[in-house]
């Protein structure tokens, strides 16, 4: 009887209570495969290793022995610095193809792995299918439920002890497929290239270093496709810099990100502080300094002159206001003395009387009495009046004028156009009068003041 640890049974019991849940549907077409590879390689790219991982497993549960997602889904974990996972898959993959380049290059990452001596050959299922699943993270297994600890008689009836009639234990060691394998693992090409293996290899760090270095060199390299570089690089040192400010490293990663993002202002604002502290990031910050500081004095120097533009806009605009009301109070005060000089002439006439007998003269020298009383209305009645007893009486008609120009300064806009006809009026009644005259110095500076209102 094979004996087994309680920490191994822990695990058995655990994949029998997964296999309970309702199975979910997978695709198991190799068009599928290379969709899951696909999906897995961008998320990847993008830093999204939990998501890569996923897809990556997909495959597994299809096609257990994918040398494709064994090797991508080990690259995943060593990223997620789970080791012992990714130790798991390489072995896996080992056996497929011991000398990849591929593979070779993820082993020294994590330190030298020993190959096994011989291929697992036909074994205790259990202890199988448990080493081939190892690391996946998958509730599915290759033989459906886990053969229970009474049904292993001993190890050397393995071959007796499998539950599939007819299932064939493989003995021999998988061709590798060499085509395939430079599909997915092609040599990276490009300006960028040393960037992406230097994340393979190194790490985040690494590659962020690479790539700073690069674009301060050459800004277009900016618009490359940095298959989620500095996502992922915001992903980690965004929250590890907020957590804690005095961290230096996560200070220059995440305001170096900000800088190459074109963010200068959070930019200056995070990486101000390593100006007198920049410890090993000193010659990496002087380039980003040197930079931050001419956009800090160009920003300077754009708002002196906005400032500057908006005084002097200011000033002038008071300049103007203030032409504008002096050209008012000119036209205003023209137009009030003309106003005036009406009034005394209208008073020379009721003086006068020589016409007080007629009785249009009556009703105008009324009208006269409502006038000086500020009864417009009133006062206009009795000059309408007056005019219809004798309409062409220049006389009556200028002082009509008047009446309506008052009504016009005290707000009545519409008034300033029947003062208008009624100036209108004397000029065709007495063209070579002094009142003819008049009425037409009247009628300009009311178009003045109509103008200085607006209208």
């Amino acid at each position: 009887m094979i004996k087994r640890s309680s920490t191994f049974i822990a695990a058995i019991l655990t994949t029998l209570l997964s296999l309970s849940q309702p199975a979910v549907a997978v695709a198991q077409t190799d068009e599928d495969i290379s969709l899951f590879l696909k999906a897995g390689q961008e998320c990847y790219d993008k830093g999204e290793l939990d998501n890569a991982a996923l897809e990556f497993e997909n495959i597994l549960l299809i096609d257990r022995r994918n040398f494709a997602a064994q090797v991508w889904l080990a690259q995943v974990y060593l990223d997620k610095k789970d080791l012992e996972k990714a130790r798991r898959l390489l072995i896996e993959a080992s056996l497929q193809a011991p000398d990849h380049p591929r593979v070779i290059q993820l082993q020294k990452m994590l330190g030298e792995i020993k190959k096994p001596a011989t291929i697992i050959k036909a074994a205790d299922p259990v202890v199988r299918e448990t080493l081939t699943l190892i690391g996946s993270g998958t509730r599915l297994r290759q033989y459906g439920l886990v053969i229970p600890e009474n049904k292993v008689a001993r190890d050397t009836e393995e071959a007796r002890l499998l539950i599939f009639d007819g299932l064939e234990v493989e003995t021999t060691k998988p061709e590798e497929k060499s085509i395939e394998l430079q599909k997915y693992f092609a040599p990276e090409t490009g300006p960028l290239a040393d960037v992406f293996n230097a994340r393979e290899s190194q790490g985040l760090n690494a590659a962020l270093d690479i790539y700073f270095a690069k674009v301060m060199a050459d800004p277009g390299l900016a618009s490359k496709d940095d298959r989620g570089l500095l996502a992922q690089g915001n992903e980690v040192f965004a929250p590890r810099f907020a957590e804690n400010n005095q961290d230096t490293e996560a200070r220059y990663y995440y305001g170096a990100l900000q800088f190459i993002n074109g963010l200068y202002p959070d930019a200056e604002r995070i990486l101000t502080p390593l100006k007198t502290d920049p410890g090993i990031y000193a010659s990496r910050l002087q380039p980003v300094f040197a930079v931050l500081d001419e956009w800090r004095d160009r920003e300077n120097q754009q708002m002196l002159a906005l400032k500057r533009a908006e005084e002097e806009r200011l000033a002038q605009e008071a300049l103007e206001r203030e032409e504008a009301q002096k050209k008012k109070d000119d036209i205003w005060a023209k137009l009030k003395r003309r106003r005036a000089a009406g009034k005394n002439a209208s008073d020379s006439v009721e003086a006068g009387g020589s016409e007080g007998v007629a009785e249009a003269a009556v009703l105008h020298a009324e009208g006269y009495e409502l006038y000086k009383k500020g009864k417009l209305d009133e006062a206009i009645a009795k000059y309408d009046e007056a005019l219809s007893r004798q309409a062409d009486n220049p006389e009556y008609n200028y002082h009509l004028g008047l009446a309506w120009t008052d009504k016009g300064l005290a707000g009545d806009s519409q008034a300033f156009d029947r003062a208008i006809t009624s100036f209108q009026r004397v000029i065709s009644l007495a063209p070579d009068d002094k009142l003819g005259r008049d009425a037409q110095s009247m009628i300009k500076d009311i178009d003045s003041a109509k103008k200085s209102l607006g209208e």
